[in-house]
């Protein structure tokens, strides 16, 4: 099926105008609401259940976000009213669909672009965290099972690959967004509260040390990627589950289904092959946040100690001191007594500019001759003209294909002889000198297919070897 290119061929246009106006965040709380009705049901929910749920949550107090009129009051509208009215609004910009069914009772479901949307924000919404644990071993397992040579163990083994690396990213993504939310807090017990109660339990937990632990990816890597390679080996399999995705309409045609295959070894072998990139990522940025934490809890607890104005009057003083005498390498005793200063000079490594370094007289030095014995030379011109003789030249395929196509003038290549070595290496010239202008012949058909041939032994592509006129 071939994918969509515009975003609004595949959704309403004015599908997310709810969320720009006043009541954008009671839009969102009704359709939570109904997206977690919709998840407990099979397939559609009455009309009457949605409006009561509508209702019972527009008596909340969240109801207050409804719009006040001129004067500043609610207007005079039932519950029911308002509920009614929010429905038609959900129907209109085509986040739900109402038909009517059989025993005629209107019913309400989610289209599909609205049930991937809203499962997307309720991650968002509720701060979902990827499982890590297990998902490495459900990966092996797979790929080394009864059934880890067919199509689709391949496909989900790289579906759980994707995910996986996804969910690290998003790990990643987030303790860099804990590190900025701690610098924020200035109370011991918020900085407390967020590391042991927030970072820990919501960022990190249990599954990420145990993906570094007992469920390390080097425990597994091994076994995944030796099945990759007998995957990347077996030609015959890959074609053997290539035709049968044509057969289940997983592929349109043969050769897609191997590119498909393909492209999931690929996608798997180099996940496992750079993971410890992520992880490593993931590593530095959690010391990074660690040593942030640590540094922000410490100043917190010092700074009620009169520090903070030990360090202004240090640098009063030493503000004083640059104004009358410049700058200095060393501080004066009674500076060094409170705290010590002194210079540094460090090259940072992640600085996208190099450090200077002083430019180097260049030197030059006489290269000395060297004599080439005969023997050498003669050797040198004999592997010179040997590696001549082997070339295959283009006048020597168009006497090679004048000698084989018929009086009709055309030949196609599964006709050709491939019983040796010599006779592939002359098809894959025939095949590269065919766009030659020196060339004394053509290829016609159609090209990107191939047939078989040599009774179903070796593949070729379809195409004919023909006379060149004049």
């Amino acid at each position: 099926m071939a994918a969509r290119e515009r975003l609004f061929d595949a959704i309403p246009e004015n599908l997310f105008s709810i969320f720009a106006g006043s009541l954008k965040e009671l839009h969102a709380g009704l359709l939570f609401l109904v997206y977690d009705q919709y998840r407990r049901t099979i397939y559609t929910l009455p009309r009457d259940t949605v409006i009561d749920l509508f209702c019972e949550y527009l008596e909340s107090a969240e109801s207050q976000q409804w719009p006040e009129d001129e004067e500043g009051q609610i207007p005079v509208q039932s519950v029911r009213d308002r509920a009614n009215l929010l429905l038609r609004k959900f129907l209109e910009t085509k986040w739900l669909i109402q038909e009517q069914g059989s025993d005629y009772i209107f019913r309400i479901s989610l289209p599909d672009y609205a049930l991937l949307l809203l499962e997307a924000l309720d991650k968002i919404r509720t701060g979902y965290r990827m499982e890590f644990r297990g998902r490495i071993l459900s990966i092996h397992q797979i790929l080394t099972g009864e059934e880890g040579m067919s199509y689709v163990a391949l496909q989900q083994a790289a579906e759980y690959t994707r995910e996986l690396v996804d969910g690290l990213k998003r790990l990643s993504h987030s303790i860099k967004a804990y590190t900025e939310k701690l610098l924020e807090k200035s109370d011991p017990r918020e900085i407390i509260s967020h590391i042991f109660d927030e970072y820990h339990v919501e960022v990190l937990g249990e599954q990420y040390y145990r993906l570094k632990t007992s469920e390390h990816v080097s425990k597994y890597r091994s076994g995944i990627l030796a099945r990759v390679k007998e995957w990347q080996a077996s030609r015959p399999e890959i074609m053997s589950q290539a035709a049968r995705m044509v057969q289940e309409r997983q592929a349109p045609d043969r050769l897609t289904g191997e590119n498909t295959i393909y492209d999931w070894l690929e996608y798997i072998e180099d996940s496992f092959t750079r993971m410890d990139e992520l992880l490593e990522e993931i590593d530095r940025r959690n010391a990074q946040y660690a040593r942030s934490a640590v540094e922000r809890l410490r100043f917190q607890l010092q700074q009620g100690r009169g520090a903070e104005q030990q360090i202004i009057a240090i640098l009063r003083y030493l503000a004083a001191r640059a104004r009358a005498t410049g700058e200095r390498d060393e501080s004066p005793p009674e500076v060094e007594r409170v705290v010590r200063l002194f210079t540094v000079r460090t090259v940072d490594e992640f600085s996208i500019k190099s450090p200077s370094r002083a430019r180097r007289e260049h030197l030059p030095r006489p290269i000395e001759s060297m004599e080439i014995n005969q023997a050498t030379r003669k050797g040198k011109l004999e592997q010179f003209r040997r590696r001549v003789r082997e070339e295959i030249t283009v006048e020597e395929i168009n006497r090679y294909v004048a000698e084989l196509i018929p009086e009709n003038g055309m030949l196609p290549l599964s006709e050709l002889p491939l019983g040796t070595r010599e006779d592939w290496v002359r098809l894959i010239y025939i095949i590269l000198y065919g766009r030659s202008r020196r060339a004394r012949y053509v290829l016609a058909g159609e090209r990107g297919r191939t047939v078989l041939s040599h009774n179903g032994t070796a593949e070729v592509p379809a195409l004919i070897l023909r006379r060149k006129d004049g």
